[in-house]
């Protein structure tokens, strides 16, 4: 698939099934993320890989997470909310989280690190596009809890920028692709070619 393609070709798909990328696979789309744009080369970044038993044992960091948000709130945490948050890394075979980590530098500011790991979450995207996987980002209450962030290693000033959902469509769940008309109305404002006024 080239470049084009798999950049129109890519829509997030809510549901995924095995396989997932594994392997040579799984490494060129690592390898894809760590050659995101990143200005001073300060790699503001960090990649985790959730599969197998280590998804599911983070599953219950998930909910122990959610507990405590409820708790801090003064509500009760649901037992169906409890479960969607402990299964919910299973709506792929592979989850890979994509963080962006706070360097110090006095001449990169913070945006310009959370960009780059953005950066690098895409490029992980268009390369399982184009090894023929589908794939979807996600965020969520999860990936702004201190717990969450604490149980992948980061800092309280790192972000995580999203959970990558990756494996296959699931039947009936392939979307086409875009093909974004410059002419349409509806980019009126969104693209235009800057004239000095």
């Amino acid at each position: 698939m080239d470049t084009f393609e798999a950049i129109l070709t890519r829509r997030s798909i809510g549901r995924l099934v095995a396989p997932g990328p594994a392997g040579d696979d799984l490494d060129r789309i690592l390898q894809a993320a760590l050659a995101a744009p990143d200005h001073g080369e300060l790699r503001p970044w960090k990649l985790v890989v959730l599969e197998g038993e280590a998804k599911d044992a983070f599953g219950a960091v998930l909910a122990e997470a959610y507990v405590e948000r409820c708790e801090s709130l003064g509500a009760a945490p649901t037992e169906g909310q409890l479960t969607k948050e402990r299964t919910k890394l299973g709506r792929a075979p592979v989850v890979l989280v994509v963080a962006a980590v706070h360097r110090h530098s006095d001449k990169i500011p913070w945006e310009e690190q959370f960009a780059a790991a953005a950066a690098a979450a895409q490029n992980a995207l268009i390369a399982a596009t184009a090894l023929g996987y589908g794939s979807m980002w996600r965020t969520g209450d999860a990936a702004f809890d201190s717990r969450v962030k604490e149980a992948l290693g980061l800092g309280p000033h790192d972000a995580i920028v999203g959970f990558l959902y990756l494996g296959m469509p699931a039947e009936g769940s392939a979307k086409p692709p875009r093909q974004p008309n410059l002419a349409d109305p509806e980019f009126d404002g969104v693209v235009e070619r800057w004239e000095r006024r």
